[in-house]
């Protein structure tokens, strides 16, 4: 007999896609809405560079410290009502922020916006495997370029809601928006969909070599098969559960190229301003623009790579493409800093086609939400923890050198350590597969 505080399949898997798009559309405006208005919170809160340079490093930190908490809260509570602690610590954060009457309050309540912001960063891509079985590239494609469009808005619209209101409001502001992605979680919390038998299907190539599973979803009043959604046995986040993840030479063919791109992204966005007035010779404004050109590279780049890496039978030519454009673009700068600065920055741009590549190979590689949940877990923790340190060991590089050569140097030595993932990525193979086999030995 039906369970009428169920949602039906087809009703829970669109409410499921629909959450996604919309809590993408939120994770980036608590990075991206502040910088702007650093000038106007001085005005009542001081924030000398130091304070600035704290409130810099939170996100990178918060989001590695995601990578390890959100897979044990989705492991006690589910995965929907995670997303929903997600969602509301992100509310709280914005309107705590919007009336913070000191540094420290809006450095905690910042924090605690990051660390929603963290925990749906990790948690989107085991949403996608399991609402979205048979779309994962499209629906990946979908939030990553909410994720641009969150990036690239607030700093849109920072400015001119203040001079209409007060900072106080422009933060604010993004607590109200994040109503709006509260809605299908608090759905999906109190009526979950019915469970959806995910079957998986072996599928080998002419060559006799195995690439993993394809899925074929159906509910159970399809007759389709008996097992509940999601069989396998549940995976505990324990410190046991990311040993043995890192081990998996596949999830560290993810974690690798994700690292190399959260480093570049927050080098970039961190020092690139000072980067290119020393060795280009620019302003402040047309650093600024320059930055902005690299950021929107990422907008087109979020709607093809994830359906590429889908469709692609190894994720090896997205690979080459990123190391190629990220050796372009930091030759350049190292180079001929002034000839074609536009070009550089497009190309560094180009690169960050491994970011999204990275989100889709979570849910591709993984056989259930239940193990994306873990190896989400581990590739972000690791990443963005290495993405936190690179801009203050690039800077302490700069300050001993006097050069920003150096840092040049270190950037396109770690773009092309990104080569290291392609025999990890080229066969296919699922990392519980793997593990299954390791285990074997």
């Amino acid at each position: 007999m039906t369970d009428p505080r169920l949602l039906s399949p087809r009703g829970g898997r669109l409410l499921g896609v629909l959450g996604i798009v919309l809590l993408a559309l939120t994770i980036r405006t608590a990075v991206a809405g502040l910088a702007p208005l650093a000038e106007r919170i001085d005005a009542d809160i001081p924030l000398d560079a130091s304070a600035l340079g704290l409130l810099g490093v939170v996100p990178p930190v918060a989001f590695a410290l995601s990578g390890v908490v959100a897979p044990w809260v989705a492991h006690r509570l589910g995965l929907e009502r995670a997303l929903l602690v997600a969602v509301v610590a992100m509310i709280v954060g914005h309107l705590l922020r919007g009336v913070s009457p000191d540094y420290l309050a809006l450095l905690g309540s910042t924090t605690l916006v990051l660390m929603g912001a963290g925990f749906a960063n990790i948690l989107l891509p085991p949403a996608v495997k399991r609402y979205a079985p048979g779309r994962i590239g499209a629906v990946t494609a979908a939030y990553a370029t909410m994720m641009s469009i969150s990036t690239a808005l607030p700093p849109l619209i920072a400015v001119p809601v203040a001079d209409a209101t007060s900072w106080r409001v422009s933060l604010a502001l993004w607590g109200v928006a994040g109503v709006i992605a509260l809605v299908p979680w608090l759905v999906l919390a109190v009526r979950p969909p019915h469970p959806v038998v995910t079957a998986p299907v072996s599928v080998v190539t002419a060559d006799g070599r195995s690439r993993g599973v394809a899925t074929r979803t159906a509910s159970h009043s399809d007759g389709a098969a008996d097992a509940p959604a999601e069989a396998d046995p549940v995976v505990e986040p324990d410190r046991r559960e990311f040993r043995r993840l890192a081990r998996s030479r596949v999830v560290w063919g993810i974690t690798v190229p994700f690292a190399v791109s959260g480093v570049t992204a927050y080098s970039t966005f961190a020092l690139m301003p000072l980067i290119l007035a020393d060795l280009a010779g620019v302003g402040a404004a047309e650093a600024g623009a320059l930055v902005g050109l690299f950021a929107i590279i990422g907008l087109p780049l979020s709607l093809v790579a994830p359906v590429l890496t889908a469709r692609l039978r190894s994720p090896v030519p997205i690979v080459v493409v990123g190391v190629v454009s990220f050796v372009i673009g930091f030759g350049g700068l190292a180079l001929a800093p002034t000839a074609a600065t536009p070009l550089w920055m497009v190309a560094l741009g180009v690169g960050q086609v491994m970011f999204p590549m990275c989100l889709a190979l979570i849910s591709l590689r993984s056989r259930t939400s239940l193990r994306a949940v873990t190896v989400s877990g581990f590739v972000q923790s690791v990443g963005y923890a290495i993405a936190a340190v690179a801009p203050i060991a690039l800077g302490l590089l700069h300050e001993w050198t006097g050069s920003w050569l150096p840092a040049i140097a270190v950037l396109l030595a770690a773009a092309l350590a990104a080569l290291i993932a392609v025999p990890w990525l080229r066969s296919g193979e699922l990392i519980d597969d793997e593990l299954a086999r390791l285990a074997a030995r």
